[in-house]
């Protein structure tokens, strides 16, 4: 990333408030994928994103390692559901 996120709202950058969240893409059919990425806030409202997430995925359904990198992250530094 070359450049904070910018709240348009207060017209302020905003700042890291936790690095490697895990957010879950949900589809039709459940969940799909494990991203790891990061979580933005603004200093004056409070308003959140999340941003920075890596090439790939970390796991697939179907992966092995699905059900313990979704258990890592609810454990950890927290996951959020991505639905379209």
């Amino acid at each position: 990333m070359n450049h904070r996120p910018v709240c348009v709202k207060c017209q302020r950058e905003m700042i890291p408030a936790k690095n490697g969240i895990g957010v879950l893409d949900m589809t039709d059919f459940g969940p799909y994928k494990v991203w790891d990425a990061d979580l933005w806030r603004c200093p004056d409202c409070g308003h959140e994103i999340i941003t920075g997430f890596g090439c790939n995925a970390i796991a697939y359904i179907g992966d092995e390692n699905f059900d313990i990198a979704l258990d890592a992250y609810r454990r950890g530094s927290g996951l959020v559901e991505s639905r379209v």
